[in-house]
């Protein structure tokens, strides 16, 4: 018994190493991603552009006449961040700029002037909502963020797209079709072009690129990082469960972590690929995912202590969990809120069982309410609890920092033996 106990140390113990050398390598990663852009490298194309709300296939049409058009005068600030990533020389889109009701398309335009000599690129823009192509004098060059035929998109990301060998020392219309999907919560400031592109010469331009992707990944890595933290520990606690003083709690443990993996890793295959799409991520993780992270963590806890009203918590937290996946169907805003206040009182109902007659109720008080905290991130943000922080300038959200405070204390509460104290 006590080789055991020993080995289920040794083995939370390895853990915790585990983690702290990912998050040493995360925090690297931050301050990397989180350096300035190097300087003096191309022209911003901020200033004055022509915008027409709607898709006008002539958009693109050196030839068209923009001349009633509206014009946007775009600054691009570096001081001026999303709110997200960090990205540096953020813009208030169009519903900003006169069209505050505008989805779909609209077109931007505007007249560049390519120096003489050598081979030129564009450089991103790095935001748009939610995806766009992008012409010269007619010819496609590029474009991310929405598959060919399909209406539905994927996330936008740095993109380097080179222009045609015989533009160097000419003027050119370069023309951006982007495209806003409908059905997603938006605000006043959302629409089109949220940073600008740049033109470069090709070497400066690749260097730019670089540097754009290491943002890009910086901003994502806790989002991958945490997610493979959650799956060993997981993996480990269903090893462990036949073995551990709470084999119930461990094996709902790994079940709740997997949960939580799946719903941290969506946003980064969104933001680094394009195999999930803005649409199939929204559904997954209000539909499958959250739901499901939410039961899982509510019947771990509720595992940890006896007691008769452990049956009627359960009861109410797979009520809850259908009241939440019905909601999200529909959608019903107040059916979803009444689904996340039944699994706060369940969670409440646990908390205080446990401060009453649990074991190790320090340990496990901390880690409920560092995973509660990463659960309920949308209801901390209307109650005016900070979002987003940004060390190194680089977006790290409070379920991110909450989950990374919880993994710890959750390895030693599935490694942990009774103390001897009696549950009621």
């Amino acid at each position: 018994m006590e080789a055991e106990q020993d080995r289920l140390i040794w083995t939370r113990n390895g853990f915790c190493l585990v983690w702290l050398a990912l998050l040493l390598g995360t925090i690297a990663m931050l301050a990397i991603g989180g350096r300035p852009d190097p300087a003096g490298l191309g022209q911003v194309l901020d200033g004055p552009w022509r915008f027409h709300a709607g898709d006008d296939p002539a958009g693109a049409d050196p030839r068209t006449d923009d001349g009633n058009w509206d014009r946007f005068t775009l600054v691009s600030k570096p001081d001026s961040r999303d709110g997200d990533v960090g990205i540096p020389g953020y813009l208030d889109g169009w519903h900003a700029r006169g069209h505050p009701t505008l989805d779909g398309y609209g077109w931007y335009r505007r007249t560049v002037t390519v120096p003489p000599q050598g081979r030129f690129v564009i450089v991103g823009p790095t935001l748009v909502d939610d995806a766009y192509a992008m012409f010269w004098n007619g010819q496609r060059i590029g474009g991310v963020g929405q598959p060919p035929g399909s209406p539905d998109v994927t996330s936008t990301r740095p993109r380097l797209m080179p222009l045609p060998a015989t533009a160097a020392g000419q003027s050119g219309v370069l023309a951006i079709r982007a495209y806003m999907q409908p059905g997603f919560d938006r605000d006043a400031q959302s629409g089109g072009l949220r940073t600008v592109p740049v033109l470069a010469r090709q070497a400066e331009g690749e260097a730019l690129y670089r540097a754009e992707w290491r943002r890009t990944i910086a901003g994502y890595v806790v989002d991958a990082v945490e997610p493979a933290a959650m799956l060993l520990l997981a993996l480990i606690a269903v090893l462990v469960a036949p073995t551990s003083a709470r084999p119930a709690f461990a094996r709902w443990a790994a079940f709740a972590l997997v949960a939580a993996a799946c719903l941290r890793l969506g946003n980064a295959v969104t933001a680094w690929t394009d195999l999930i799409s803005l649409r199939t991520l929204f559904w997954r993780n209000a539909v499958i995912v959250a739901p499901l992270a939410k039961l899982g963590w509510t019947f771990a806890w509720n595992q940890w202590t006896g007691g008769r009203d452990r049956r009627w918590i359960g009861l109410v937290a797979a009520t809850a969990w259908a009241a939440l996946v019905v909601a999200a169907i529909l959608p019903n805003p107040p059916l979803a809120a009444l689904g996340r206040a039944a699994f706060a009182l369940c969670l409440g109902a646990i908390a205080i069982r446990i401060s009453l007659h649990g074991e190790n109720r320090i340990v496990v008080l901390a880690a409920m309410l560092f995973t509660t905290t990463g659960l309920f991130a949308s209801d901390l943000s209307a109650l005016g609890v900070p979002g987003i922080w940004f060390p190194f300038n680089i977006g790290v959200s409070r379920s991110q920092y909450a989950f990374a405070l919880a993994l710890p204390l959750i390895a030693c509460a599935i490694v942990a033996k009774p103390t001897g104290r009696p549950n009621t």
